[in-house]
């Protein structure tokens, strides 16, 4: 690339205003970060108009540009407008010269934010590396984000555009990158195994623990925009796993095809749980299921509410009562419905993530469903769905920790440089103060994450239903009351650009429009408050005083 002398660049400085004396040329050009772009054509299509661009014709305009853009309208134009570097340029060069030579390690460095707090321990160059982390999670991390940057824009669009996302990206991520079977935890790894995939970074099923999958999570919470992530993998990563743990009454072959069918992105299944009558009161589920006189079916009658991934769905894993009306949690079971049975009617549920999450209406009118359809035993499905629910839980934790890393990377970002009143955001105190809440949470749940994760990697499914129940129920409460946090710190360092679903701030304008789903989805922050302390009481020592 070849380059470019300060006068150079002042000569082609663009047609300049009627008012200015100063000498025109033919072409505009520009220098952004020690680069220099040819702006000639692109000034008829410059969305904010030739006026802005004029007024930095021939100059360096470094500071001008990140006051209006984020980075990557830069990297969308580079390789297109570039004509040179700088000549005595003081810019930091933006590292967009990649090369086919680089080393994994160059790489990794790469795809790696230098931004503080913005990366989890693992990723910090000078910190001493935690027993649980390997070199396995890290090239795992590293594979997963380079794979999810390529996909990004196209599911941004998805989520502008109010469309479900397409069964080809499905596919992609499914059988083509083997990122599906990454969301659904240790449970469906044998039949991975058995299909002989290679996850990202050269992993193999067997060694997948949970450490991987906390990553997934986050990195998907990091790249891809809340609906659309939600229509990709959402309904799937809630029910797939008790598919694989819970669905042992049938054939182990047919078991095996619909999880093999759902990790290639080939079909599509979700958890259907609650009702208009029943949110987070599972135990007082109205739906139906009687067996037929023939005994070989279950006939299912009711409606479900709010079903993540719904609209698209060809499995229903769906909570019915099977013992007398009012028998509670005692008369509830679990069933694996087949859209293909007939009487499945889906409404599309608008919400205020996107029409990409495909939520929807689910309405079952005499359902036919198979007795071998049947996951765990008959009026003993509420174990297996609380069993779910800790997975559940802990996997909507994971994603909102990965992209609360995304919110605190733009708000350092942009607190360093915009300036207001003379100064940079950054300097001002109350601006550090907001970061340093802001870090101080994040880093806390983090560590509780670890904690967590670890023992969960650790337990048996029982053992976990006893004793992890609770501090998961609180650690998706404090997760929630942390991401509510910051959203309304981030909203207030970014000021009107907060409220805008474009540009600078629109990754703080999305969540600020949707944290709430965390807060209510997998069991409402109050319910949640309620479990955890509930179930410490539950094993509080009888004699114990003050």
């Amino acid at each position: 690339m070849r380059e470019i002398s300060q006068d150079e660049l002042a000569a082609n400085c663009g047609t300049r205003f009627a008012s200015d004396e100063r000498p025109s040329s033919e072409k505009l050009w520009v220098a952004i970060d020690g680069y220099v772009y040819d702006l000639t054509k692109f000034e008829k299509l410059h969305p904010g108009g030739k006026a802005v661009l004029r007024m930095v014709g021939g100059q360096e305009c470094t500071k001008e540009f990140y006051a209006l853009h984020n980075k990557s309208v830069l990297e969308k134009y580079h390789k297109r407008l570039c004509v040179g570097k700088l000549k005595d340029s003081e810019q930091n060069l933006t590292n967009f010269e990649t090369s086919s030579a680089m080393s994994k390690e160059e790489e990794q460095e790469s795809l790696a934010s230098k931004v503080p707090f913005a990366e989890i321990p693992l990723l910090r160059p000078n910190w001493v590396r935690q027993p649980w982390w390997t070199d396995s999670h890290r090239d795992f991390l590293f594979d997963l984000r380079k794979k999810l940057s390529g996909i990004q824009e196209e599911c941004e669009q998805i989520e502008k555009q109010g469309k479900y996302v397409p069964d080809e990206l499905q596919e992609v991520l499914g059988k083509e990158w083997n990122l599906l079977s990454c969301l659904n935890g240790t449970s469906v790894m044998p039949i991975a195994q058995k299909l002989g995939l290679v996850l990202p970074g050269g992993l193999q099923p067997k060694e997948f623990d949970l450490f991987h999958e906390y990553i997934a999570h986050a990195e998907f919470g990091r790249r891809i925009p809340v609906g659309t992530r939600n229509g990709l993998a959402g309904g799937m990563a809630i029910s797939l796993p008790a598919i694989a743990h819970f669905a042992g009454n049938m054939p182990e072959a047919l078991r095996e095809q619909i999880v093999a069918d759902v990790l290639s992105g080939k079909k599509k299944s979700c958890l259907a749980v609650s009702e208009p009558q029943a949110g987070s009161d599972v135990a007082n589920i109205i739906t139906m299921a009687v067996k037929s006189k023939c005994g070989k079916y279950y006939i299912v009658n009711g409606i479900k509410k709010w079903i993540t991934g719904g609209m698209n769905a060809d499995y229903f894993v769906t909570a019915v009562r099977t013992g007398p009306v009012g028998s509670g949690m005692k008369g509830i079971s679990l069933l694996l419905v087949d859209k293909s049975f007939g009487g499945v009617t889906l409404k599309h549920i608008k919400t205020s993530d996107a029409m990409a999450a495909a939520t929807a209406w689910v309405y079952y009118d005499d359902v036919h469903v198979p007795v071998e359809y049947l996951m765990g035993q008959e009026n003993k499905g509420f174990r297996c769905i609380v069993a779910n629910f800790n997975h559940e839980r802990w996997l909507i934790c994971a994603g909102v920790v990965g992209s609360l890393r995304t919110i605190l990377e733009d708000c350092f970002l942009w607190a360093t440089q915009r300036e207001v009143f003379g100064k940079a955001l950054i300097q001002q105190p109350v601006i550090r103060q907001k970061l340093a809440r802001m870090i101080g949470g994040l880093e806390s749940l983090e560590a509780y994450m670890d904690s967590i994760t670890y023992q969960m990697a650790h337990m048996d499914s029982f053992t976990q239903m006893i004793e992890l129940g609770g501090p998961t129920a609180i650690l998706k409460f404090q997760v929630t009351r942390v991401m509510t946090m910051i959203s309304d710190e981030a909203v207030q360092i970014f000021g009107g650009r907060a409220l805008t679903a474009s540009g600078l701030g629109k990754n703080i304008e999305q969540m600020q429009r949707t944290f709430k789903f965390a807060s209510i989805l997998g069991g409402s922050e109050e319910i949640m408050a309620d479990l955890g302390v509930r179930q410490a009481m539950a094993m509080f020592p009888q004699h114990a005083r003050l």
